[in-house]
């Protein structure tokens, strides 16, 4: 009567060879889905850069809010009022009315255009990071091979030697 040996060593090595690969499956997912958000975020920063550059005015909100939570230009005309003469001073309206009647030099545009620039740069600057990162891990097979030969070739000329 014939009789069959289960080989522990094989089953062994079957489960382990499946949970590689399951691995390896989900980490270049999880990878190609990085990838494909950062692409999506810099397409985004791009589509955005380009709508400050045709509506400059959108950053006039973002002047208000700093106008409002540090008084940058308030306290500028002030500065500006204290050095005036005093019959200048007597003779010009209230600085933040003139400021806003003449359009005059506000300090928050500014401040808020440097603030979009830098944050475009940031929110670019991650979104590149995700794309590499993303790469790097669909990649990770392939990389991870080169490294495993690199290291055989290695202890092969220590072995010469």
């Amino acid at each position: 009567m014939a009789r069959y040996q289960f080989n522990e060593e094989e089953a062994h090595t079957d489960w382990s060879a499946w949970g590689s690969r399951v691995s390896h499956a989900v980490v270049r997912g999880f990878g190609f889905v990085l990838m494909l958000v950062g692409l999506w975020i810099s397409l985004a920063v791009i589509a955005e850069a380009w709508s400050l550059y045709k509506q400059p005015a959108k950053v006039e909100r973002l002047a208000q809010a700093i106008e409002q939570g540090s008084n940058l230009d308030h306290t500028l005309s002030r500065v500006s009022q204290n050095t005036q003469t005093p019959s200048e001073a007597v003779a010009a309206p209230s600085a933040p009315a003139a400021v806003a009647a003449t359009g005059g030099f506000r300090m928050t545009y500014f401040v808020a255009w440097i603030i979009a620039i830098l944050l475009l740069m940031l929110v670019g600057r991650l979104s590149i990071a995700a794309v590499k990162t993303g790469g790097e891990l669909v990649l990770y097979d392939g990389q991870f091979r080169k490294f495993a030969r690199e290291l055989v070739r290695e202890a092969a000329k220590r072995e010469v030697a």
